[in-house]
């Protein structure tokens, strides 16, 4: 019965991952979409792997092999992060049972927060797929297992590099049992030898092993504007829909109910996952530059928790006289329906978008009007530029600090600039978001000329002084 379900659950939530199929992507999106490209047919336009994890690009890049369409992306997305709902039953299942199980695999596949993360072209949640598998094979006894799990882990690193944490889960889950510490360190080993030739690629092309991780790390915490701690704490109520915390809270408490008792294995497990998350979100409150799709992976233990009080409350229902039971069962989908449908409801929507955003109109332009000679110059949304028109692209944002000095430097080839009044910008994590070149340097320099505005936008046609 609980395979039927699952199945269900799994297809619902493929479709409701991957649709619309979408034409127009932002800023992070287009640099794992551009990266595929890079990997599949070897364009040089514009690429970020010193600082990006791959494994994402390289399963688009895949689907791109077997069909060149964009719409691939939203379809590869879907697959990978609705993988995340079967690991996740699958590590329930064999921790608390197939009715937490059932339980858990639905809140992963319906809480509307993570429906629309995995809807995104982004990592976070191709990641907590990733980890959700690591810890389901780390459970299953045996190296082979412990192997795999490995290997998933060093999967999950190349995905999104705060996956790295997971391994605090693994060792406060070897510490209940000295028969796991042997999983412990082949787990280790097995992670070592998969995330070896990415770490070798990268100190043969940036001298350094550990550089796109010191990088990242530096922009969060050096280079964007800080962001106040109580901006996660808001986060989770964003997340996470009011039947979810009010179920957490009663796991909390159960939790603390059984304290005084002799604790089981379930409840030790529990225990585990909250630490863990516990920790986690301490670790992510260290880092200056938030975001509310940072904390995804505290969705493991808060609806793993969460799935617990659900099998409780059906359990206490199922054995209420019928009145009971019937009214519990009617509210019950009540809120089901309330938190957890919404998702559903765009299947009744158009299933494709061809739509066009004004920076993939921009781009569309730039394509047209230029020639494969001429660079692009941006200081914002240069990944989207770079992508949708196929021309040379160079970011300005390294170069702020000391623009006036080294711009003849480093705009050194004729093409276009993109210039974004700060106005017009709906989100920017700089710490100084006034962008140069402003409007009164392109006003004072000849080297600038108008030739198209768009209504966020103005694009120049750039000439170099003495070309």
């Amino acid at each position: 019965m609980h395979w039927t379900a699952l199945a269900l659950i799994l297809a619902l939530a493929v479709l409701v991952r991957a649709v619309p199929l979408t034409y127009s992507h932002f800023w992070d999106e287009t640099v794992f979409l551009q990266h595929a490209g890079v990997i599949l047919d070897g364009r040089a336009n514009y690429q970020e792997f010193f600082l990006r994890p791959p494994l994402l690009s390289v399963l688009y890049a895949l689907g791109f092999a077997l069909w060149d369409n964009i719409y691939v992306a939203n379809i590869v997305q879907a697959v990978v992060t609705t993988l995340g709902v079967l690991f996740a039953f699958l590590y329930v299942r064999g921790a608390f049972g197939a009715v937490p199980g059932i339980a858990a695999a639905f809140l992963f596949a319906f809480t509307p927060y993570l429906v629309e993360t995995s809807h995104e072209l982004l990592t976070d949640m191709p990641a907590v797929a990733l980890m959700l598998a690591a810890m389901w094979l780390f459970d299953k006894p045996g190296p082979r297992f412990a192997i795999l799990a490995g290997a998933a882990y060093a999967l999950a690193v190349q995905t999104r590099f705060t996956s790295l944490f997971l391994i605090v889960y693994f060792a406060l889950d070897a510490s209940l049992s000295l028969k796991k510490l042997r999983q412990l360190a082949i787990l280790g080993v097995a992670a070592g030898v998969t995330i070896a030739p990415y770490l070798i690629w990268v100190r043969w092309n940036y001298g350094s092993f550990l550089f796109p991780f010191v990088l990242a790390r530096r922009i969060v915490t050096e280079w964007t504007a800080p962001v106040a701690a109580r901006f996660y704490f808001d986060a989770m109520l964003e997340i996470f829909p009011p039947s979810l915390r009010l179920l957490f809270a009663l796991g909390l408490l159960l939790l603390v109910m059984r304290w005084n008792a002799a604790l089981g294995s379930q409840t030790k497990r529990q225990l585990v996952l909250l630490t863990w998350g516990l920790a986690f979100l301490a670790y992510m409150l260290t880092i200056g530059h938030k975001e509310v799709r940072y904390l995804l992976p505290l969705a493991i233990p808060v609806v793993i928790i969460s799935a617990m009080s659900v099998t409780a409350l059906f359990r206490w229902i199922a054995r209420q006289e019928r009145p009971v039971w019937v009214a519990g069962t009617l509210f019950g989908v009540a809120v089901a329906v309330a938190d957890y449908a919404s998702p559903l409801q765009k299947l009744r929507d158009p299933w494709t978008d061809r739509s066009e955003s004004e920076e993939v109109q921009i781009a569309g332009y730039l394509r047209e009007h230029s020639t494969p000679a001429d660079t692009i110059y941006a200081a914002h949304n240069f990944p989207v530029l770079a992508f949708y028109s196929g021309r040379t692209t160079v970011s300005l944002l390294p170069i702020q600090a000391e623009f006036e000095q080294v711009w003849h430097q480093a705009m050194a080839q004729p093409g276009f600039l993109v210039y974004y009044p700060p106005a017009g910008i709906k989100e920017t994590h700089s710490k100084n978001p006034h962008f140069m070149p402003d409007q009164q340097f392109i006003d004072a320099s000849p080297e600038f000329r108008l030739v198209r505005s768009f209504p966020s936008a103005t694009v120049y046609h750039y000439e170099p002084a003495g070309l």
